[in-house]
């Protein structure tokens, strides 16, 4: 038989129920400073316009295209950004809404930034020549204009201090030079094919203007046109971006449609890099170069796969891509292995989707806040998805300080067995056992949470801990079971102010897929805390399904909704997080397991050859003696519970007699602290 050990919850805390005075003190010491996560254009776009302004240091962001912001879908916000965070600017004249247009910057007068055309929000073509100082836009009003157009190609030619504009829907293969008081055709012969999508920049090394068509790239040197050899393995532009490294004094290409593809030209050859890091596939995004930093950035553009508007920002430093910011931030915990983080002020700004990258230990996340807690985008602690492409023997994640659901059966010609694993946790989904056509034995149960039998957890939310995972299904003869969701994760956010929640906090569980064979189950949702003089905002806190919500604040007023029904109260008497106990499952049948646990069914932690009795020992860490000690041991007939032993100078040991095959342990207690 094989048993596999999982990962062990902590103790569980129990806290006196007193009411403090207002106002309550979440107990941070503020040494972590401020959480303020990277504002954003909110949404993300395609389309836009993005310049470096290298007298302001600053980016400057114009207009683009998102039907998901605005009816219609185009843009005419201008924002900024110092390379770290974006400001939204309400500048008293502005160009109209569009997408599609062009600007970039010019030494003329001091500094400024030059945008042309477009396609505005009534579809029609625009001719429009503007200028940005950095406070103000000014609409110019050259003696002569290109044709109406949007999507063509723009650089600044430094050499001749002239801006040059090819092509773009509306216009034919036509050259446009602009000296900041009007704009010349100058006719030259052999230009490239006439196209909508092609990018250039200013190659200041070789003083000449870069273009990339359809059928490969093209020089501008001021007065005539060159098709570049060789031309492979040239990227062809699909509205890919395009900007001068001048630190590598090399153009950089990077994306068009359906591409994450990074190339370089040094003037003679093109280069095809395979950096460590690289953002998704994207087309219609713009790249500039920041002479300050000596990096090449990226902002937005059309997602080839997903969610179609990017609002990611990254950075080329000559050798890899690095990320910025974005809709999705990430929360990094493996440098905190208790999960408790004592802040100032936390503030998620609108548009960001904060997620977890959990620590070794897998525990829930406290965030302590001296001041206030703004929360106008999402912070998600949800349970994976059971998808089918997850590694064979891996279920859908948990969130932090949650559980893994089971991974399905692995078909019978490489496994010898249908059955599934069962999800982990308490509450854990069983597995499938057989393909047969009956939801009962082929498709993995759903896990449970807040309605578990004999009390996983209670409804003060102590201990502070996350969802289960749903059950594997069975497999069949040659296809693999459906894996179960993760459960959603734990988190508790306590604030000697208030917390104003008008984005949202979600930790549901993960959802199942269909194999072709089987069903996993869903993972259950998870637990969310929150500890505050109020709790107000128009936003939504989300623990489905079966998950627990609790609201401890002298006044509630949250206006959005809240899935399942919180249970509220005061605030109650701070937590030593500190004290916080853990129990570990060390040995099973005197085989010692490493720590942690991996919990994964086609490594096991531990392996028998048959059923038969075993001893499995559990240590605690900061659990006082007498406690109760629950083992549960899922297997693939079913859920056993040992009766429990109390744990004597941090040692419990549990006999008993297991099943053959394949199953995981946890142990759980639960004890009070005194404050």
């Amino acid at each position: 038989m094989m048993l596999g050990a999982l990962l062990l919850t902590g103790a569980v805390l129990s806290t006196a129920q007193a009411q403090t005075d207002l106002p309550y003190s979440s107990g941070s010491t503020g040494a972590d400073g401020p959480l303020a996560f990277r504002t954003i254009p909110v949404g993300g776009r395609y389309g836009h316009t993005f310049a470096y302004d290298e007298i302001r240091k600053q980016y400057v962001l114009f207009g683009g295209f998102n039907q998901n912001l605005i009816a219609g879908g185009y843009l005419g916000d201008t924002w900024v950004s110092d390379g770290t965070n974006w400001t939204h600017l309400n500048p008293t004249t502005s160009p109209t809404r569009r997408s599609g247009a062009r600007m970039l910057y010019v030494p003329w007068n001091g500094g400024r930034i030059i945008l042309f055309g477009g396609i505005d929000a009534n579809g029609v073509k625009q001719n429009d020549t503007w200028s940005w100082d950095g406070t103000t836009w000014t609409q110019l009003n050259p003696t002569s204009s290109p044709s109406p157009r949007y999507n063509f190609a723009m650089a600044y030619d430094a050499q001749h201090s002239k801006i040059m504009l090819f092509s773009g829907t509306g216009g034919v293969n036509d050259t446009w030079l602009f000296d900041g008081t009007t704009w010349t055709n100058p006719n030259p012969q052999n230009p490239p094919p006439s196209w909508d999508q092609h990018i250039a920049t200013y190659d200041a090394e070789r003083k000449n203007i870069v273009l990339l068509s359809y059928d490969g790239a093209y020089i501008w040197d001021g007065t005539t046109w060159v098709k570049t050899s060789p031309q492979d393995p040239a990227p062809r532009a699909g509205h890919g971006g395009i900007a001068y490294d001048a630190a590598h004094k090399v153009v950089v290409v990077f994306g068009g449609e359906n591409k994450s593809q990074t190339y370089t030209w040094n003037g003679t050859n093109w280069f095809s890099l395979s950096p460590a890091t690289v953002p998704p596939a994207v087309y219609s995004t713009e790249m500039v170069f920041d002479n300050t930093k000596n990096r090449i950035v990226m902002f937005g553009g059309q997602l080839a796969f997903g969610d179609g508007f990017s609002a990611d920002m990254w950075s080329w430093d000559g050798t890899n891509w690095q990320f910025i910011s974005g809709r999705t931030q990430f929360f990094d915990m493996n440098a905190r292995a208790n999960g408790i983080y004592n802040y100032t002020t936390i503030n998620v700004p609108s548009g960001v989707t904060v997620n977890f990258i959990k620590n070794s230990g897998n525990t829930a996340v406290r965030w302590l806040a001296k001041g206030n807690v703004q929360i106008d985008g999402n912070i998600v602690l949800d349970g994976g998805f059971g998808d089918n492409n997850l590694p064979e023997g891996k279920g859908g994640a948990g969130g932090p300080g949650a559980f893994d659901g089971g991974h399905g059966g692995i078909r019978l010609n490489r496994s010898g067995s249908y059955v599934g694993s069962p999800g982990q946790g308490p509450g854990g989904g069983l597995p499938g056992t057989q393909p047969v056509n009956d939801g009962t034995i082929r498709d993995g149960k759903n896990a449970l949470y807040a309605t578990t039998p004999g009390g996983y957890g209670n409804i003060y939310i102590q201990p502070l801990i996350g969802g289960s995972g749903g059950g594997g299904g069975t497999s069949n003869d040659t296809i693999d079971g459906g894996s179960g969701g993760g459960g959603g994760g734990a988190i508790l956010i306590a604030s000697s102010g208030d917390i104003i929640i008008n984005g949202g906090i979600y930790s549901r569980g993960g959802g199942r897929q269909w194999s072709g064979a089987s069903q996993g189950g869903t993972g259950s949702g998870g637990s969310l805390l929150l500890r505050a003089d109020r709790v107000t905002g128009s936003g939504t806190v989300d623990a489905t399904p079966d998950g627990r919500i609790r609201f401890e604040a002298y006044y509630r007023t949250l206006a959005g909704a809240t899935q399942p029904t919180s249970v509220n109260s005061a605030p109650v008497s701070s937590t030593d997080f500190n004290a916080v106990g853990t129990l570990s499952i060390v040995s099973v049948k005197g085989i010692n397991v490493v720590q942690p646990p991996t919990g994964n069914t086609i490594t096991p932690d531990v392996i028998f050859t048959d059923a038969g009795p075993v001893n499995v020992v559990v240590q605690g860490t900061s659990v006082p003696n007498g406690t109760p000690v629950q083992l549960r041991i899922a297997t693939s007939t079913g859920v056993i519970t040992p009766p429990t032993q109390n744990i004597n100078n941090g040692t419990v040991t549990f006999n008993l007699t297991v099943p053959k095959g394949i199953g995981t342990l946890q142990a759980f207690a639960t004890f009070t602290i005194n404050n």
